[in-house]
């Protein structure tokens, strides 16, 4: 099994709250932060940690089942939810308050090791991109049969292209798809290779059809209109973003909430990686790190 290394887990754990009785992990992947939470609360904290419940939750049930022996141990600290953090209140709802929630909003290596799963450039495959494969539309479909405005909107929106750069490649994508269907990620590539575009380009056009495709700006949004409403007094929330959007989401909802007067911003500074975490992991390189305490 791939593993996900854990950023910022050492600045995360540092920002607990304690007592700390419930806590939620909507973005569980391998539980790589939780396994760091748990040994480092049983060695600090013994007795907060015999108490401590934990409700995770994942949209790939894939991922998650590969985390079994972990889970196995402690089974009688441990809920798992099939479902998306965005549903948070309905969780909320069947379980109580929590004292800390986290989100971790990168992609789990796996997604792209795991060439039959259409993330990846490097690997032919069905050009899928969902994490969760019982939901949505894949990849293919956006390609085949979003039009040409919905399609530039995209990579304006989530690749950084402007209006005419993003004009000049989905016309090029729909003679493409005329001559017949887009369904392999080799497909794509190939397409975008013969317009000139190389691996890292590339890249992040594949990143702004995968967020499209997982609607993963919508889930965020849901979550920071609900989470606030799911946490206890003294309750804290943390989010780890990779993407400027995320970030300035999260950023803009959390001083929303701190003008209520109810909340408190944690780190007034967003949270970085030091250079050596960064040099151990190059996925952290742009990690952010933003967490907010309710204080009414």
């Amino acid at each position: 099994m791939l593993r996900h290394h854990p950023v910022l887990a050492k600045e995360t754990y540092e920002n607990l709250p304690h007592p700390l009785k419930h806590s939620f992990d909507g973005t569980f992947w391998h539980g790589g932060h939780v396994e760091y939470f748990f040994t480092h609360l049983e060695q600090d904290y013994p007795e907060e940690y015999k108490n401590l419940k934990l409700v995770a939750c994942d949209v790939d049930e894939n991922v998650m089942s590969k985390w079994k022996e972990f889970v196995a141990k402690r089974q009688n600290q441990i809920s798992f939810y099939h479902s998306s953090y965005a549903n948070i209140a309905e969780i909320t709802e069947k379980e109580w308050l929590f004292d800390f929630m986290l989100l971790d909003l990168w992609v789990n290596l796996e997604h792209f090791k795991d060439g039959s799963r259409g993330f990846s450039i490097k690997s032919d495959a069905p050009l899928d991109m969902r994490f969760d494969r019982s939901k949505w539309e894949p990849a293919s479909h956006l390609i085949n049969k979003w039009s040409k405005e919905e399609l530039e909107e995209i990579l304006v929106k989530y690749g950084d292209f402007t209006p005419r750069n993003a004009e000049y490649v989905i016309k090029w994508i729909i003679e493409k798809r005329k001559k017949g269907p887009i369904e392999t990620t080799s497909d794509l590539t190939w397409a975008l290779h013969e317009l000139g575009f190389w691996d890292k380009r590339i890249a992040v056009i594949f990143q702004a059809i995968r967020i499209q495709t997982n609607h993963e700006l919508d889930q965020l949004e849901t979550f920071l209109k609900d989470f606030w409403n799911c946490l206890n007094i003294w309750g804290r929330c943390a989010i780890m973003t990779y993407h400027s959007i995320e970030d300035r989401m999260t950023k803009i909802a959390f001083k929303e909430l701190e003008e209520s007067w109810n909340f408190h911003l944690v780190n007034k500074k967003v949270i970085q990686p030091n250079y050596k975490e960064v040099e151990a992991n190059k996925a952290a390189r742009s990690a952010k790190l933003r967490i907010i305490e309710r204080v009414k």
